[in-house]
């Protein structure tokens, strides 16, 4: 068996988040920039309910469909994408689109219970990058009637009964945007570790925006925090972490990458830039309610769904069996549920508007 000691590289999780966010328009969401309060009782509470958890399936699309996209493999029992020699390393199964459906209401409740929070007015147009199962897509397109929605994955996953004003599609939104006309919104949710090229996915959004338009990202900063050190960094969290990192590193995808997109969106042209961190706790370890709740949400999410973000990069970039993944993530659930370690990830709300030009 492979061996699973400290990685090399050191650990993420010495210190809190140090980023600040931008000045911006009033709108948006209240940034974490204090360190929680962790429950003294949490070790009393119960833990999530597995069954909770069901979600309904989503049903597979047969709009626009591309046969070179919807090629399936079936790999250690999971079903994952053929393109490109599975470019997306995530499963695209039964199991993984209900989590996904939960993944998103986190999301919602992260957002206080919005859909974005960019200042939008007037959108003719709307773009969902990456929109998996279709759920945002479809609430949107249900709050904004006046407007054509587009949702856009690699995956033939969305539901076939959508909002009149919503088109799916499959494609591939790394290759050149091949788009008839400009939006005035883009949205992109989750999408780390499925863009390789994150300044080029900017630079395509800003070219396909109209004046006044604007791009939003909601995505995990994945790496452990910990801001009072009772997170070990020889514990299989830290560890489980290094080991992504590594391995998405071989693969191409950096999961580093979101802390920087503030900073990215300017270099393409974005004014007006506003980046939020908010903290999402393991598990229910804060005292405050909304954070417990948000780290209740959040264990269920990564105790579900750590064997599925895993599975396929061990075994292909770090050469490990299935067995010894399946071993190792019950170590990482472990620490999970683990309510004595304090320690959370940065989900941050960023978004750009494109300027107008001055001629």
């Amino acid at each position: 068996m492979a061996s699973h000691g400290p990685d090399d590289h050191g650990s993420p999780a010495a210190a809190g988040s140090s980023l600040v966010p931008d000045t911006g328009p009033a709108h948006h969401p209240t940034a974490d920039t204090e360190a929680l309060e962790p429950d003294a009782n949490a070790e009393e509470e119960a833990l999530f309910d597995d069954g909770d958890s069901a979600y309904s399936d989503v049903a597979s699309s047969t709009t626009s469909l591309r046969d070179e996209l919807i090629l399936q493999v079936r790999e250690h029992g999971r079903q994952y994408q053929g393109y490109m020699e599975a470019k997306y390393v995530l499963p695209m199964d039964e199991q993984e689109i209900e989590r996904l459906d939960f993944q998103h209401h986190l999301v919602w409740l992260t957002l206080d219970k919005e859909l974005g929070f960019a200042p939008i007015k007037n959108v003719h147009r709307a773009l969902d990058v990456g929109c998996g199962t279709g759920i945002w897509a479809i609430d949107f397109a249900d709050a904004h009637p006046e407007t054509e929605v587009f949702g856009v994955d690699l995956a033939p996953v969305q539901p076939a009964n959508v909002p009149p004003n919503l088109t799916f599609e499959v494609d591939d939104l790394e290759k050149p945007w091949t788009f008839s006309r400009k939006f005035n919104y883009i949205h992109c949710q989750l999408m780390i570790g499925a863009f390789q090229d994150w300044p080029r996915f900017f630079r395509q959004s800003y070219e396909f925006l109209e004046e006044d338009g604007y791009l939003e990202v909601h995505d995990i900063d994945f790496v452990i925090k910990c801001d009072d050190g009772t997170l070990p960094t020889n514990s299989a969290l830290v560890r489980w972490h290094n080991y992504m990192h590594d391995a998405a590193s071989k693969a191409g995808f950096p999961l580093d990458a979101i802390s920087h997109v503030p900073d990215m969106m300017k270099t393409a042209g974005f004014v007006d830039v506003v980046a939020t961190p908010i903290k999402w706790p393991i598990n229910t370890w804060p005292k405050d309610s909304k954070h417990k709740e948000l780290g209740r949400w959040a264990m269920e999410n990564f105790t579900w769904g750590c064997d599925s973000m895993s599975l396929a990069l061990f075994t292909r970039a770090l050469g490990w069996s299935a067995e010894e993944v399946h071993v190792f993530m019950a170590l990482v659930r472990k620490d999970l549920r683990d309510r004595k370690m304090h320690a959370y990830w940065n989900f941050w709300v960023v978004y750009g508007r494109k300027e107008k030009s001055s001629s």
